[in-house]
């Protein structure tokens, strides 16, 4: 049932009637009349699921004392006698109270409006959009303000969900949808309007889904613009760090003790320029990177049966090639583009921060354009 968004009385029923003067039976009369008739009415039915449910029932009539279980007729009155007294002076011909005063239905004579877009578009047409309320105003607030404006309709509190508590809250604004256009013109045209002191931004329903929907798909285009440049500079970067090819040479058959001091001053000797040693002492393999298109072969080439004596070890060499070296060295580019821009990062935070814990302190020795760890090669 949609509570929350109607519009009734603000008063409240009280069950002993001796007790009521007549000038209160009216004004609770009224009040139950309006609340029974936005129930039934073309806003609320079409969408009110329990309440379709009971009207089909029945051949449309719905027992009273199932309506005294909705919140807001419940505030006003339980009793069913007062219930069907109140309805049967309804004079809009809305609704129909049953011979022994049990039931009520909504009049077969005034069908239900189908809900289309020809439909959506009339009730837009009649609908304001009304910004200005405190955050804490409640329905009943809210309610007693707008009786003093002609044929109301209806009133939708617009409400956001707090992450942190996951309570839904008001946001301060509302639509407010009037029996007729004519009668929204009206509002429209008595402006400007206040709210306990604080002047009402209006705007037509229809001219607020607008300029919301032109603001989206303004940030939507900044939003994609911003990544599509993301994109390219990253591509660019991408570009700028293309490794050269046929300069990779895995090897494996190390020994606990071997440092890649170890290994490069033994390539070194065979004319290597190297450019990276992806290893660690502890790793029984790891892979070597020149500097120079093409050198790998030359430099594999001056081995014995591609093997070299490294720190007591017989290390063998294989030169990658095809899937193998491009796998490689698209993993290896990616990771330095990676490591770049965490260092673009780390500086602009450094700058907007004032300090760097790390401040003077050597954080690796790794060349900053190093390969990924764990890419494998298949041996032949």
């Amino acid at each position: 049932m949609t509570e929350a968004k109607e519009v009734v009385a603000e008063s409240n029923g009280e069950n002993n009637k001796q007790e009521e003067s007549s000038e209160e039976q009216n004004e609770l009369e009224t009040a139950i009349i309006r609340q029974v008739e936005y129930y039934f009415g073309d806003l609320n039915l079409p969408r009110d699921k329990f309440l379709r449910e009971q009207v089909q029932i029945d051949d449309g009539w719905v027992p009273l004392d199932i309506l005294t279980r909705f919140n807001r007729l419940a505030k006003l009155t339980k009793d069913t006698e007062i219930i069907a007294k109140a309805l049967l002076k309804s004079t809009n011909g809305l609704l129909e109270v049953s011979e022994d005063k049990k039931k009520v239905r909504r009049s077969p004579e005034v069908p239900i409006p189908e809900m289309n877009e020809e439909r959506r578009k009339e009730l837009s047409s009649r609908t304001i959009y009304a910004k200005g309320f405190p955050k804490e105003s409640t329905l009943d607030d809210l309610l007693k303000h707008f009786r003093q404006y002609e044929q109301v309709e209806n009133i939708i509190m617009r409400k956001y969900q707090e992450r942190s508590t996951k309570k839904r809250l008001f946001k301060g604004s509302i639509f407010l949808t009037f029996k007729t256009r004519e009668q929204a013109e009206k509002f429209m045209e008595s402006k400007p309007h206040e709210y306990q002191g604080t002047e009402l931004l209006i705007h037509w329903q229809e001219d607020y889904i607008a300029q919301k929907q032109e603001e989206y798909a303004n940030k939507k285009e900044q939003k994609d613009n911003k990544k599509n440049k993301d994109k390219e500079h990253h591509n660019v970067e991408k570009e700028e760090l293309k490794l050269p090819t046929g300069t990779v040479l895995y090897f494996s058959g190390g020994t606990d003790q071997m440092k890649r001091e170890d290994i490069k001053e033994a390539l070194s000797t065979l004319g290597a320029d190297i450019a990276y040693i992806d290893f660690k002492v502890g790793d029984k393999e790891g892979w070597v990177r020149l500097t120079k298109e093409n050198t790998a072969k030359v430099v594999a080439e001056k081995m014995t049966e591609n093997k070299m004596k490294i720190a007591e070890a017989d290390v063998e060499f294989k030169v990658l090639e095809g899937e193998e070296e491009s796998t490689y060295l698209q993993k290896t580019v990616e990771e330095m583009a990676k490591r770049r821009k965490n260092m673009k990062n780390f500086k602009s935070n450094k700058g907007r921060k004032g300090g760097n814990k790390y401040h003077g302190k050597k954080r690796r020795n790794d060349n900053d354009d190093g390969p990924p760890r764990k890419v494998k090669a298949n041996e032949s």
